[in-house]
């Protein structure tokens, strides 16, 4: 019993005396990285980090981002370049996005984004944008108006994606699938400056539209809106509509979505494929200025779907010629569906497929319906 008791203190006192870490790395000689990017590929890799230095301690503690660029032969090497000239150890981890220019993007972002996809000190969920009308050094020096540095205002803006809509958000890993999938090309958020007060002040709007890892086109905001839509993109997005109110004529009413369905399915009729489309959109009504429209009148209500669906309709048909026409890219997975659902009719046109594409018959079918009006059913009534 004694012995046992001994042993018992002995171990004890030995985890004590022996407790500690064997490796270990002062927190205050590492600069965070929060975001990265590249500008460039050919010749050499030009890579541009923002740097996070914390300083003070409590409740409030002072945030400095340092933006750092260099060159070299890979994006690690230029990456690791730049602890040198910031004098402090770069720390990947907390990284929330990775830019990339539209130099990189049409050149083909694999030799980019390889290390992010390969790296054990990144996380994969990193966003990926690509810069629009600038360069990543100029999105990093840009002034977000809230957020201590651009990359947390980027993060903020992604996590609020359903409320502003305009694109559609990708980590690392997502894009990684979306290249090694057969049948649909991958989209990117952009990321472009604005005017602000004086200042450059980035945000997120449209979408870079590829075909293998290579950027053919833009997507342009309300492009981007109806991808999300055909994707089935839970979102809150808001539509001015020039409308018909009866013999009144025409006036500007600003509807908000508040529920979109798709579905989408692969048809086979003698011999060629085409896509059944189906989008059912509901809708509340935010503004109707001057318009004078009662919405307890059931016909008036029928003839705005109506108007909504047509409006619509034409839309998404312009939005299909010019991804399919102008861009040849399926974005929107045509060929994966098929693939899933008729395997052996994919099998036949998967070697042609871009050429076959570029012809897809899509059968579209737009339903709206009114189902929101806010606290009134009825414009505001102004006495003669």
């Amino acid at each position: 019993m004694k012995g046992r008791l001994a042993c018992s203190l002995f171990l004890l006192v030995a985890c004590l005396v022996l407790a500690g870490c064997w490796d270990y790395i002062e927190i205050e000689s590492l600069a965070f990285v929060f975001g990265l990017g590249v500008d460039q590929v050919e010749p050499d890799f030009v890579v541009v980090l923002e740097m996070v230095k914390t300083s003070g301690g409590g409740q409030q503690p002072q945030v400095e981002p340092k933006v750092l660029a260099t060159k070299g032969q890979s994006v690690s090497s230029a990456g690791s370049a730049l602890s040198n000239p910031a004098g402090q150890r770069a720390f990947w981890s907390h990284a929330y996005v990775f830019l990339m220019s539209e130099q990189v993007a049409r050149q083909g972002i694999v030799p980019a984004m390889e290390y992010l996809a390969r790296s054990r000190h990144i996380r994969s969920t990193v966003w990926v944008f690509i810069t629009k009308d600038c360069t990543v050094e100029e999105v990093f020096k840009s002034r977000p108006p809230v957020a201590n540095s651009v990359s947390e205002h980027l993060n903020a803006i992604v996590l609020m994606q359903q409320a502003i809509a305009g694109f559609i958000p990708l980590q690392v890993w997502q894009l990684g699938h979306e290249f090694a999938a057969e049948g649909i090309s991958a989209v990117l958020p952009t990321v472009k400056l604005v005017h602000e007060s004086g200042d450059l002040v980035p945000i997120v709007e449209g979408t870079a539209v590829f075909k293998g890892d290579r950027m053919v086109g833009w997507l342009d905001g309300q492009e981007s809106d109806l991808l999300c839509l055909l994707k089935g993109v839970a979102q809150r997005a808001f539509y001015v509509i020039e409308t018909k109110v009866g013999e009144h004529g025409y006036f500007p009413i600003t509807y908000e979505l508040v529920g979109n369905q798709v579905q989408m399915k692969p048809v086979i009729r003698g011999g060629r494929a085409a896509i059944s489309l189906t989008l059912t959109m509901q809708f509340g009504v935010e503004e109707v200025g001057r318009a004078p429209i009662v919405f307890r009148d059931e016909e008036m209500v029928k003839s705005v779907e109506a108007q909504l669906a047509t409006a619509f309709t034409r839309r998404i048909r312009e939005f299909l010629g010019k991804i399919q026409g102008e861009y040849n890219a399926d974005i929107l997975g045509f060929g994966q569906l098929l693939k899933r659902k008729h395997p052996q009719v994919w099998r036949s046109l998967r070697e042609d497929w871009d050429l076959y594409y570029r012809h897809l018959e899509v059968e579209l079918d737009v339903q709206c319906k009114v189902v929101l009006t806010g606290l009134s059913a009825e414009s505001v009534r102004v006495r003669d």
